[in-house]
């Protein structure tokens, strides 16, 4: 066992979750890890149950790896930061927790039995079944359901519909987004609630998105791109305009907020118009909704909390020609929110744009600097960064032609 790089990482790769303080009488991890079959580790670490870094290590020389002797070499080796305070106990707040899914019942089952195994049980939980073909979605929540529990359709298909219909059945003055193929941390909800009650008293709290698993190459290739929380790492940080740790809400670099892990105040989410229902899956933008949502919020004045207390896991495309469509997906999604933004409010955004373009640039040279695609292994699949690139030249036509279809389906006054 020796330690790696992100860039190290290889598949098959086994996700650990390290807790790297002493073992409590009771404790029911397993003292040996099974290593076998596995070429690298890819371990969250923790103190005190609170996410401070990540590792990484080559175990295709290993078996099995003993839990303690890990936790020795990560103090060892790592020297991960100490403690983090602990946030204060979770507030007595309403929330909904709002999982919007189309045709996926398998991994929809995954994710709503992570909600049954939260320590925090006091929320509501909102399904919203998106364009439905079959009664699967339906028939799986009426079984798992509990009087907390709601279900709504939303017949148009596009994730932002689904999301603005969440947005206007909720009840609670809160409301946090989890994906269909992600399962909730056991603490998520209630390190949500701790994240509104932080003295910055956050419009929006974003936490970390992490893998779930990391079995095959396109699993790998994308979280030695950074996953979804590139050039985040795991310290608290107040996002806003106001204090000047945002350099504008039309750069969202670093993301603002990853969208199966994020929250809201409704009523500040509502106020910023909800979500563009010509962005994201769906659409032939693909994506860009959760960061419009945010650069509005902090163009209003708001602030977001990038938590990393917050956790859920992710299960990541599985094959190469999925991230390649994920890849130019996401990219298509950016400059699909250029678009929508610049139609938003022309002459502010324009504004920010030529003030940002030098850092832009500056951030785009080529070398590890770059803030995109910087610290890449020698060997990373340049079609993958070539499908980036294209993605980013078809998302604002595509933006425009999305905006012309809704204008000629929707109803004069219906807006979202």
């Amino acid at each position: 066992m020796r330690p790696v790089d992100r860039s190290g990482l290889r598949a098959p790769g086994l996700v650990i979750d390290l807790e790297l303080e002493p073992r409590l009488a009771g404790d029911s991890e397993d003292e040996v890890i099974d290593t076998s079959g596995y070429e690298t580790a890819w371990c969250l670490l923790r103190r005190q149950g609170l996410p401070v870094d990540s590792a990484f290590w080559d175990v295709s020389a290993d078996g099995s790896v003993e839990r303690e002797a890990l936790r020795e070499a990560v103090n060892a080796f790592i020297c991960p930061p100490p403690p983090a305070p602990a946030p204060e106990a979770a507030p007595a707040l309403e929330l909904t927790v709002a999982i919007c899914t189309r045709e996926r019942p398998d991994s929809l089952r995954t994710a709503l039995e992570s909600l049954q195994r939260q320590t925090d049980q006091a929320f509501s939980t909102l399904v919203v079944d998106n364009a439905p073909a079959t009664s699967a979605t339906r028939d799986l929540v009426d079984g798992l359901a509990s009087p907390s529990w709601r279900y709504e359709v939303e017949p148009a298909p596009g994730l932002s519909r689904a999301r603005n219909t969440a947005l206007a059945a909720v009840t609670t003055p809160l409301i946090a987004w989890l994906d269909d193929d992600e399962t909730a941390d056991h603490q998520w909800v209630a390190r949500l609630k701790q994240g509104f009650a932080h003295r910055c008293r956050p419009d929006a709290v974003s936490g970390l998105m992490l893998p779930a698993e990391l079995e095959t190459e396109a699993q790998v290739r994308f979280e030695q791109y950074g996953g979804f929380n590139k050039g985040r790492g795991f310290a608290t940080e107040i996002l806003s305009l106001a204090a000047g740790t945002v350099r504008s809400p039309m750069y969202p670099l670093p993301n603002f907020g990853a969208g199966g892990n994020m929250a809201f105040r409704v009523r500040e989410l509502r106020d910023a118009g909800g979500f563009d229902r010509c962005l994201g899956a769906g659409t032939s933008t693909h994506g860009g909704e959760e960061t419009r949502a945010f650069a509005l919020l902090l163009r209003n004045g708001g602030t977001i909390l990038h938590w990393p207390a917050a956790v859920t896991w992710h299960y990541h495309r599985r094959e190469m020609t999925e991230l390649r469509d994920q890849f130019r997906g996401y990219s298509a999604g950016l400059s699909a929110f250029f678009a929508s933004m610049l139609l938003t409010a022309p002459a502010a955004t324009t504004r920010e744009l030529v003030r940002v373009l030098p850092t832009a640039v500056a951030h785009a040279r080529p070398g590890r600097g770059n803030r995109r695609i910087g610290g890449l292994p020698a060997d990373f699949p340049k079609d993958l960064l070539r499908a980036g690139r294209r993605g980013f030249l078809q998302g604002a036509p595509a933006y425009l032609r999305e905006r012309r279809r809704d204008r000629a389906t929707e109803p004069p006054g219906n807006s979202g």
